[in-house]
Parts: C-alpha cells; sequence; structure tokens
C-alpha cells in the first residue's frame, strides 16, 4: 500500500469466497473441504502473476492483491479465475463436488487505508454472494 501511495500506482485487491463451504464440509467432511482449499489456491496460483500476492485470509477465504493494475484488469483476472473455478472438476472419493466462488474487488484511493480498501472488497463480496453467489462484484 505504501509503495502505490509512493508511486502513485494503482493496486487492488479482491476478496475470493468459496460458495456454500459448509456444505461441502457437512456433506462430504472436513478432508474434502482441506482438500478444495488446497485445490482452489492451485488454480489461482496458476492464474495470477508472480507480482501478484495470494493468499488464505482464514476459513474459506482468501485475498489477492494485484499492484499495478487498476480495477478493470483485475475484474478480468478475477473473473477468469472463477469461470475456471466452476468449470473445474473436483472429486472427493470419486463423487463430484460442485465448487464455485464469489469475488468482491476495490481499487485504492488517494492514501486509503488497507483497512478501508478491504472494507470495500468485503461489502463487494458481500453484494457478488446476495447477488446468487459465482459472480465477481466492484466496489468503485
Amino acid at each position: 500500500v505504501k509503495r502505490a501511495w509512493r508511486n502513485e500506482s494503482p493496486l487492488c485487491l479482491a476478496v475470493i469466497d468459496l460458495d456454500r463451504f459448509k456444505s461441502i464440509n457437512d456433506n462430504f467432511g472436513h478432508k474434502a473441504g482441506d482438500k478444495l482449499l488446497r485445490y482452489t489456491a492451485s488454480i489461482a496460483l496458476k492464474r495470477i502473476r508472480t507480482t501478484d500476492l495470494f493468499a488464505r485470509y482464514g476459513g474459506e477465504e482468501f485475498v489477492a492483491l494485484f499492484p499495478d493494475t487498476r480495477l478493470d484488469a483485475a475484474y478480468e483476472v478475477c473473473e477468469e479465475l472463477r469461470r475456471q473455478i466452476a468449470a473445474s472438476s473436483f472429486h472427493f472419493k470419486g463423487s463430484p463436488v460442485p465448487v464455485s466462488v464469489s469475488i468482491g474487488i476495490a481499487e485504492l484511493g488517494d492514501q486509503e487505508t488497507l483497512s478501508k480498501l478491504f472494507e470495500r472488497a468485503d461489502r463487494a463480496l458481500y453484494r457478488a454472494k446476495h447477488g446468487g453467489r459465482n459472480r465477481t462484484e466492484l466496489d468503485r
């Protein structure tokens, strides 16, 4: 964030949440949930640039930081990631498990703090969840 302020360069943050993760844990067990978390991360790490940051935030949430990236470009990356996850064929013990993610994205404003940026991306995520899941929403 400080580098983005100093260089006056764009920075986007995405909050990514596995849809209906609790029901996957309940129906298939926690081992399936753990495997799904690793599977989702492996797809994301193949999609994002090495200069981006992707990390598990907690539970079934991940965050991605996209330095030197405007909101529309971050949206394209996240939409592609969302589509890849939804089209993937995740199986556990021979059974197919439907998987999707909801994503909220925000671009850092002038002198905005990381916590405020996260708040805005999280709000966009909740709009994606309430809009039917398996969606990407922007906070402009």
